[in-house]
């Protein structure tokens, strides 16, 4: 029988499908027409009424029926036997001599010598009916209900016995592989245990099919051995410990580097047949492995050790594969594809299983551990910092340059030339998974990277010419020009390009943008500008801005030296059409825009903003900022407020940006500051900016401890996304949902878990777009405050800025860890204008009135709070909350200095000497008093710890207000 831990099967058991209902649609239902059209159901019925005389024709004709193929096998009417002539245990019917009855017990199929069980019998009294038959015996089809399914493991018993590479063996087998991947788990195991109802006790069918796949193996029998691999892919969904356990015992994989059967087969007879369907069939197995190693990681049935195991030999397996799959001979060239897209859709799948989440965690105890010793085995080979062996790379490099060259050959064969886009765009995605998986673990630059920027000429004329590449082309540069290079020169992506390469590339880019189709991929153009003018790609950036490279170019032709319009221009013409973009690229593009006005490459050349963009960028500033949102609305409303702020936020980026380059009074910032303080939106669109609204801290706060409590192994935290992964607002924005959906499904409680999490991911969303927007308005803010002096009406704009900003704080609170960096950021913005208030007011001859006394009032409320607790801050270290807020009350009580203290900043005053000064002289005291001594003593520069810092800031502070007048 099935060894399931209990009769008939266990709730793990069924439980390892993650998604039950859904395995039907692995199979082909056209195929279900076959019993509709008249001629193929008429010769099936026939092929049936003759089964099991006409054996293997009928086998080939259920294959094509999917589910159906089990419940017509389960329930077989007929049975039909060739009988001897002298066959006598019979009778004949008084009303049809063609009809029989059996007149005692008969044998339709011989049980086993050794203990004679197995046997299938049909009882007396079962009538049949007599065919007409030429030879010698007489053919009979008795009319007997049966399990067809016990027959066929009867039969194949026997068969592997005798006959295992028999064609009868490997029909069966495919036969009860492809049900399998038919049918949900339940169903799925009562058609093994009708399998293996006439076997012996201590067997089953899967150990047979075992014994037949080592038995094909050393016979080099590549149709039975395909067909027994087929059945354990099949398997792993509904058993996967049974082919875990198989695999880690069988002779398949490499053992101590003694070698295995699949290396043997691959060597001794594939690569000289060049027929390569086992290794095909090894490699869509390995691929099943991971994803069960994914699925059923809190599987007891499987210790990880057994997993990884298995995994890292196939691993090494199918890398050696890769390394040398593109010099063997093929007699189907399709073959050759399906290797290289499988391996490389494989490793891929790997990386992001293994890197895409759980960041902190290093090694085997990272949530999917089980894949980190294969996932190491394949960064050692392909990230290689060394020259030594290049070979593991060369399929990358060589299908690159290989298409780069043509595909045209193939364009008389349609479905050939689709593999092959599919091998290059397999190609481009594994190299950008392996150079972000280079830079997110810090890894030393290797050999592929730079061969990729060597292959930048090549990658410029695929892009010219495959348009349905074009935006894997983009994601695999973004991750080139997006890495890291610690303790080495980054190279230069337009040294490799050349001048000619890199002016057609740039056309080639503002050509692409002018579709209107695409997105994707215009999308990840702006991502790609936005990348070379936040790294050290200054040339490529100058061109990318100007159109036109740097440099003594004698001889050469204009139109190979300079683009007919810059990307940066190209890019602004496309904002200008927001309205009929999708937000999401209209936001990117204006990142783009103002990553390259604030980047050095505009100090060489300046391109200049006009008024009709800086009105389109007012237009998407006003709807992009205003109006109110709880966290409760429909998933599409969230995530349009998430792009719509974060589209006002570019548009606040790109405005703070030309503050900034330009000086006060031009045409550039005039219009900006016109616009914010004639209209008084400055103060209007400010106070929702600087607002986080819709945090749900309930959810939050329920989920992480709730889902903790179930999963303690797989805390929630471990989930989020890394870098190697773009987080999109949306259901799956921080935490991995369809990793999670992978993970857990299996547990029938996470219905629950999951809409809670596509709740968090939303609300998350929201929360980090309105981060966005303020931290543009924060830029915007201080660039305006280069241009106040002067300018009484935006300087008391900006003044109540500064105390919307406290207010807010004094409001909101602290309502989760994740929001002190925003009511830090406020406090310092607060200092900030303060600050600049004070200095223009105090050496002013007219001077200016500010209400710091307003300003101190709500910064001494927030400093005293429970919020912030200034005693305990103090202690724990968090300078960032505290710091900002005592600079605000020293710059007020020295702006307070030449005033008479009334009854307000006197209680005030009383407070800080008694909850600041006094408590921070206790905390502090005696450490800081050592630092000071500590430093007397140095020569040179002075050097300060935090608390000694600390301690001149309270002690200025008392100074400061011990001079206004009333105090004391």
């Amino acid at each position: 029988m099935i060894a399931v831990g209990t009769p008939k099967r266990t709730t793990e058991i069924a439980s390892n499908n993650t998604k039950l209902a859904q395995r039907p649609d692995k199979c082909d239902y056209g195929n279900r027409e076959l019993l509709s059209d008249p001629e193929q159901s008429r010769r099936f019925f026939l092929l049936q009424a003759k089964f099991p005389v006409v054996f293997v024709p009928f086998i080939k004709e259920l294959k094509k029926l999917g589910p159906e193929a089990h419940y017509i096998l389960m329930k077989m009417k007929t049975f039909m036997q060739n009988l001897p002539r002298g066959f006598l245990n019979f009778d004949v019917s008084p009303d049809d001599p063609d009809d029989i009855y059996l007149l005692s017990d008969h044998c339709l199929y011989a049980p086993r010598e050794e203990d004679n069980e197995g046997g299938f019998y049909i009882p007396k009294g079962h009538h049949g009916r007599t065919i007409p038959n030429e030879s010698n015996t007489f053919c009979v089809q008795w009319r007997y209900e049966y399990d067809g399914w016990s027959f066929l493991g009867r039969v194949l018993e026997h068969a592997a016995k005798i006959s295992p590479t028999d064609v009868v063996v490997e029909e069966i087998i495919y036969l009860i592989s492809s049900t399998l991947r038919c049918l949900d788990n339940y169903t799925a195991m009562d058609m093994l245990e009708s399998l293996c109802a006439k076997l012996q006790i201590e067997d089953d069918v899967i150990n047979i099919i075992g014994n037949v796949l080592t038995n094909a193996m050393q016979r080099k029998d590549v149709n039975v051995s395909v067909a027994a691999i087929d059945f354990f892919t099949a398997l792993i969904p509904v058993l996967p410990h049974r082919v875990w356990e198989f695999l880690s015992n069988s002779n398949l994989l490499d053992r101590n580097g003694q070698g295995g059967m699949a290396a043997f087969i691959l060597s001794s007879v594939e690569i000289i047949s060049g027929d390569y369907r086992f290794t095909l069939a090894v490699i869509q197995m390995v691929n099943v492995l991971v994803k069960d190693a994914v699925i059923g990681k809190f599987s007891t049935l499987i210790q990880p050790e057994v997993r990884t195991n298995v995994l890292l030999p196939f691993t090494r397996h199918l890398a050696n594969i890769y390394e040398t799959f593109s010099y063997w001979k093929y007699e189907n060239l399709s073959h050759r594809l399906d290797i290289a897209i499988s391996i490389s859709d494989l490793f891929s799948s790997i990386l992001l299983a293994v890197y895409g989440i759980d960041e902190a965690t290093d090694g085997i105890n990272k949530i999917n551990g089980v894949l980190v010793p294969a996932s190491q085995h394949m960064l050692d080979r392909f990230l290689a910092s060394d020259s030594k062996n290049l070979r593991c790379i060369q399929p990358i490099i060589g299908s690159i340059e290989a298409s780069a060259r043509s595909l045209q050959a193939l364009a008389d064969d349609p479905e050939l030339l689709n593999r092959s886009y599919e091998l290059i765009e397999a190609a481009l995605i594994f190299a950008e998974k392996l150079t972000r998986v280079r830079t997110l673990l810090k890894r030393t630059p290797s050999q592929l990277e730079l061969k990729l920027f060597g292959l930048a000429p090549a990658l410029t004329q695929l892009f010219l010419r495959e348009n349905v590449l074009r935006f894997r082309i983009m994601k695999l540069l973004n991750g080139m020009v997006d890495s890291v290079w610690d303790g080495a020169e980054a190279p230069s992506l337009l040294a490799h390009l050349g001048p000619s390469s890199a002016v057609t590339f740039v056309n080639a880019l503002n050509k692409a943008l002018e579709s209107k189709r695409d997105m994707n991929t215009q999308n990840e153009i702006a991502r790609f500008a936005s990348a070379v003018f936040c790294t050290k790609q200054q040339g490529l950036s100058i061109l990318l801005l100007t159109g036109k490279e740097l440099g003594n170019h004698n001889g050469q032709d204009k139109k190979d030296t300079q683009a007919a319009v810059s990307l940066v221009q190209a890019l602004e013409k496309k904002a200008e059409q927001f309205e009929e973009l999708p937000v999401e690229l209209s936001v990117n593009i204006l990142e783009c825009i103002a990553l390259a006005q604030n980047s050095r490459a505009t100090a060489v050349f300046d391109s200049r903003r006009n008024q009709e963009f800086l009105t389109k960028i007012f237009e998407m500033l006003d709807r992009g900022t205003g109006g109110r949102v709880t966290g409760l609305e429909s998933a599409d409303t969230i995530v349009r407020f998430c792009f719509n702020s974060l589209l006002a936020a570019r548009a606040v980026q790109l405005c703070a940006v030309q503050l900034h380059k330009n000086t006060q009074g031009s045409a550039e910032s005039k219009s900006i500051v016109d616009y914010f303080v004639k209209s008084d939106n400055l103060a209007k669109l400010a106070d929702t900016a600087f607002r986080i609204q819709g945090y749900r801290s309930s959810l939050h706060g329920n989920l992480h401890r709730n889902f903790d409590k179930k999963w303690p192994m797989a805390k929630l935290i471990r989930f989020q996304r890394t870098s190697l992964s773009q987080k999109k607002n949306g259901p799956s924005y921080k935490y991995d949902l369809e990793m999670m959906d992978d993970i857990f499904s299996v547990d029938p409680i996470w219905i629950g878990y999951r809409s809670e999490i596509v709740q968090a991911n939303l609300n998350l969303s929201l929360i980090d777009s309105q981060s966005h927007l303020f931290q543009a308005w924060w830029l915007l803010v201080a660039a305006l405050l280069e241009h106040a002096e002067g300018d009484s009406k935006l300087l008391k704009a900006l003044e109540q800025i500064a105390i919307q900003c406290l207010q807010i704080n004094l409001d909101e609170g602290i309502m989760a860890p994740l929001f002190f960096p925003i009511v830090n950021e406020r406090s310092q913005l607060a200092f900030v204008i303060t600050q600049k208030l004070h200095a223009i007011s105090t050496p002013s001859v007219h001077k200016r009135h500010f209400d710091f006394t307003k300003i101190l009032s709500l910064a001494w409320a927030f400093i005293s709070s429970v919020d912030v607790d200034f005693p305990q801050a103090l202690t724990d270290g968090k300078k960032e909350t505290y710091r900002p807020l005592l600079r605000i009350l020293i710059v007020c009580a020295r702006a307070l200095k030449d005033t008479k203290a009334d009854s307000n900043v006197s209680q005030i005053m009383s407070g800080i000497f008694e909850d600041i000064v006094s408590k921070a002289y206790m905390i502090l005291g005696p450490e800081a008093l050592e630092a000071f001594e500590e430093s007397g003593n140095q020569h040179g520069e002075k050097v300060l710890n935090e608390s000694a810092q600390d301690m001149l800031l309270v002690t200025s502070l008392l100074r400061d207000c011990l001079n206004i007048d009333g105090v004391l």
